[in-house]
């Protein structure tokens, strides 16, 4: 087992893995911002230090990577106010926590990307501040390769237990409906367990040259979706198809009503058009061939179940 260095723990995605990878028997080191929410990290088994990947000259980890093999590099911003933040965090704070790994001698780090840097279907590039934080991202990684192994993930639409984004769907499915986009793009949202379980396998599998989609073996329509979501809180209901132009109304509403807090959206224009208008594909065969005996193994059915199920349990729903 690895001693390993996880950013991002306190998050919905990080969370899992600092369960999983302490479950694996790997010695961890989880880094926290100030303001993090480290109630389920504390009852784990690992150590945790202060790091703010978005500040420059911040609480420095250079001691603790020297005793650390692998890097699990999942701390990212998901949501901003502007480019610069994602940019300050994500591009910027993954160049300068990969120098630092190199510098300190760590043999792995993985990266835990987005299929946003590669863009939706079609676009040939990311089209959302976001999207282009990750690219930049990989793109920094570019110059340590030579010092350390580097695997680059990149996970479609994350959901599962603990996640906060999906939760109005649901609960708009419980009362009765359920709200979609009038689009016949595919899905291939992916179970966080999934996720976990194909990070877990880059910490030993060979080097890969190109990034890795991490995505469910099945694609979906919206309508499949609807149908699994209603199934998944016991309860028929009506299915709204809306247009884009309403999704997109809807995230550009909500930028407005935070500009008066002063705090990033947790729906805005872009998640409005990933939503509707972006088809989110991609072949994971080259992800199985790198990372076997990975494969995801969570339906949307099970997935959304098992989500519902977790949400009843603490009252979400």
């Amino acid at each position: 087992m690895a001693s390993v260095f996880l950013t991002g723990g306190s998050g919905f995605l990080g969370g899992h893995l600092a369960e999983a990878l302490v479950a694996a028997g790997h010695h961890v080191t989880a880094s926290v911002r100030r303001t993090s929410d480290t109630r389920r990290l504390d009852r784990l088994e690992l150590r945790k230090i202060e790091l703010d990947l978005g500040v420059e000259g911040g609480p420095q980890a250079a001691a603790v990577l020297a005793e650390c093999a692998a890097v699990v590099h999942c701390g990212a911003l998901t949501r901003a106010r502007d480019e610069s933040e994602f940019m300050a965090v994500n591009a910027a704070g993954t160049r300068s926590l990969a120098r630092a790994a190199a510098d300190a001698g760590v043999r792995r780090f993985v990266f835990i990307s987005s299929l946003a840097a590669r863009g939706p279907d079609g676009a040939g590039g990311p089209v959302s501040p976001y999207g282009r934080s990750k690219a930049e991202a990989e793109a920094a990684l570019a110059s340590v390769r030579g010092s350390m192994q580097v695997a680059v993930l990149r996970p479609g639409g994350v959901y599962g237990p603990r996640d906060t984004d999906l939760l109005p769907l649901f609960r708009l499915a419980a009362r009765g409906w359920t709200a979609i986009p009038r689009s016949h793009a595919p899905l291939q949202p992916v179970y966080v367990a999934d996720v976990v379980s194909a990070v877990v396998a880059a910490l030993d599998a060979a080097p890969a040259p190109l990034p890795l989609p991490i995505a469910a073996a099945e694609r979906h329509s919206w309508d499949v979706v609807a149908r699994a979501l209603m199934a998944a809180v016991d309860r028929p209901g009506r299915v709204l198809r809306l247009p884009p132009a309403v999704f997109l109304a809807a995230g550009a509403l909500s930028e407005l009503a935070c500009r008066l807090t002063g705090k990033p959206p947790a729906f805005d224009r872009r998640r409005a058009r990933d939503l509707s208008a972006y088809a989110w594909t991609c072949d994971i065969e080259p992800s199985r061939r790198v990372l076997d005996p990975w494969r995801p193994r969570i339906g949307i059915e099970e997935g959304l179940a098992r989500t519902a199920e977790w949400y009843r349990r603490r009252d979400w729903l």
